[in-house]
């Protein structure tokens, strides 16, 4: 039998509120998530990933899996400095 190259998640929940975030689900956390989406709100609206019910902001999972799995063409080409070469990475400013 072959092993995954990825292996499966953990599907997120149908919908919650965002005061109610499961901590299964990134980022783990209702304080980080209202910056996420406060960050993120157009492009979530967009993909379908945010409703408001009554005076509560809730977040659908489908949506919001598929949005995350899409941040991942972002990725490329994102650099630290631990990854850069040599000299560019410790050089010092005199004067």
């Amino acid at each position: 039998m072959s092993r995954q190259k990825n292996p499966p998640s953990q599907p997120a929940p149908h919908s919650w509120s965002v005061d109610a975030w499961p901590g299964s689900v990134y980022p783990n956390d209702a304080g980080k998530a209202r910056y996420l989406i406060r960050s993120n709100r157009d492009a979530l609206l967009a993909a379908g990933a945010l409703s408001r019910v009554g005076r509560a902001l809730v977040v659908i999972g489908g949506p919001y899996s598929r949005w995350l799995d899409a941040q991942a063409g972002r990725v490329k080409g994102y650099e630290v400095s631990a990854n850069r070469g040599g000299s560019e990475h410790h050089a010092v400013a005199t004067g």
